[in-house]
């Protein structure tokens, strides 16, 4: 599949916030040690059962959470990392004992 050059070429790529220019690639292992950092630096966040991994610039979070919050406290991190080309999330909340 060819690429064209247009002059729509910046309103596809803000319609995909995860769209990485070729200047803003970074490996794969980079960007998950950073999705990694930013976690475990957030004093309000516990990620012994949470899994990052990180395939062609895209992010699979996986695991389980306490609750809704910290859910979106992780999901907010790891979209924050540059050069990601995309971001799912398998986090699912724990229920109660």
């Amino acid at each position: 599949m060819q690429r064209h050059h247009t002059s729509h070429a910046s309103t596809s790529s803000e319609k995909n916030p995860f769209k990485a220019s070729e200047s803003q690639w970074r490996p794969d292992a980079e960007i998950r040690a950073e999705i990694q950092r930013r976690l475990s630096e957030d004093p309000l966040l516990d990620i012994s059962g949470i899994f990052v991994t990180v395939s062609d610039g895209r992010v699979l979070l996986e695991g389980s959470v306490e609750n809704d919050e910290v859910k979106r406290r992780i999901e907010t991190h790891s979209r924050q990392v540059s050069g990601i080309s995309g971001h799912d999330s398998n986090l699912c909340i724990r229920k109660p004992r």
